[in-house]
Order: C-alpha cells, then sequence, then structure tokens
C-alpha cells in the first residue's frame, strides 16, 4: 500500500516525491490540491515517526512567522517607510536579517 514504514526515512522519501508531485501540478501536470494534500498528509507520517504533533507543530510555525513579520512591520516602521514602498528584495533582506541575525 505504500504508507507504512519501518523507518522514518521511508516516509521522509514520500513527502519529497509529493513535493515533486505538487512541483509538477504547478507546471499543469496534475491537480495541485490533490497533490498538495498528499504533500501534508505526507509530512504529516513524518511527524509521526519523529513523536511530533502535527497541529503543534503547524501551529508553532504559523506564530513565528507572524512574529517575524511584525518585525519586519517594526524594522520598516524605524526607516521611515511603508512595506508598499518597498521593493520585495529589500523586504526579503530584512527578512532574512531577522531570521538569521548571527550572520548579518
Amino acid at each position: 500500500m505504500g504508507v507504512n514504514w519501518d523507518r522514518v526515512d521511508g516516509a521522509a522519501e514520500k513527502r519529497s516525491r509529493e513535493l515533486d508531485e505538487v512541483k509538477e501540478a504547478i507546471q499543469g501536470r496534475g491537480d495541485p490540491a490533490e497533490e498538495l494534500g498528499d504533500l501534508l498528509f505526507a509530512a504529516v507520517n513524518v511527524a509521526r515517526f519523529l513523536k511530533v504533533d502535527p497541529e503543534d507543530a503547524l501551529q508553532a510555525a504559523c506564530d513565528k512567522f507572524s512574529a517575524r513579520f511584525r518585525r519586519v512591520e517594526e524594522e520598516v516602521t524605524a526607516q521611515g517607510k511603508q512595506m508598499e514602498e518597498m521593493s520585495l528584495e529589500e523586504l526579503d533582506a530584512i527578512w532574512n536579517a531577522i531570521k538569521h541575525p548571527d550572520t548579518h
């Protein structure tokens, strides 16, 4: 059936294959919603192996994203600018500086 593995490696490889199928769907070769569903299901299976609650992990990721986004907004304001007037490259540079403060 292809959904049960003895080790996390098999589940992780399945997740990688599902990601490839999402990329194909983006190019018009498949149903994006179906492939995204398969990718999410595969990611949940990896979480199961790692004894990670997928809902908790997703909530933590959303919280982390929100906190970083607020910090980007604060930095833009500190520069006396508005986000709408900044280029994607400028915003990305701020995002990366916040995400990796030790490298900037």
